[in-house]
């Protein structure tokens, strides 16, 4: 069984965890670079990656549900944006035939951010994912420098996913407790 974890993003990443240890793969969220106006998905290559993942036996998607923003927070622009990842990973999704599920950030994060302090929740992300997957490079790239925030997310994303599967989830009441 594999469990995949989606940071929709463009800074986002694409995690698989396995069962048994040591068969974990982060991928940075692939993206043909502009240097005129903005950057886009690599739908292509994002296909191969789930494609990919597909040919596995038992593979289950959480994808995180993008979550609409007010006016004032640059929400049309960045609601637009968040809705067409949605509709391309769950187009892709259906169309490969994959159990998949939506899971809102604060759901995940409830589970996930147990134990780490702080206000800043792409920090806690990254310091979570690290104590969980010590041996799993958080950096985008080789030349990267700083752990990535994407990357993490889709880590703990996916073992939320796995954690639900294993029916090992508490609900909101107890995550908060």
């Amino acid at each position: 069984m594999i469990v995949v974890g989606v940071d929709p993003g463009k800074g986002g990443a694409i995690a698989a965890l396995g069962w048994r240890p040591g068969s974990t793969v982060v991928y940075p969220m692939p993206i043909v670079r502009s240097t005129k106006g903005r950057d886009e998905y690599d739908e292509a290559e994002i296909a191969r990656l789930i494609w990919g993942l597909a040919g596995q036996m038992g593979v289950t998607v959480f994808l995180e549900k993008g979550q609409p923003l007010p006016p004032k927070m640059g929400g049309s622009a960045a609601n637009f944006q968040r809705g067409y990842a949605r509709g391309l990973f769950v187009g892709m999704l259906h169309a490969f035939v994959l159990s998949h599920e939506l899971v809102a950030p604060r759901v995940w994060q409830a589970t996930m951010h147990a134990g780490t302090s702080g206000e800043d929740l792409k920090q806690r992300s990254i310091i979570a994912a690290q104590r969980l997957f010590p041996g799993v490079s958080l950096l985008r790239s080789e030349r990267s420098r700083k752990p990535d925030d994407g990357m993490a997310e889709a880590l703990l994303i996916a073992e939320w996913g796995r954690r639900k599967l294993a029916g090992r989830i508490p609900t909101l009441e107890e995550a908060r407790a």
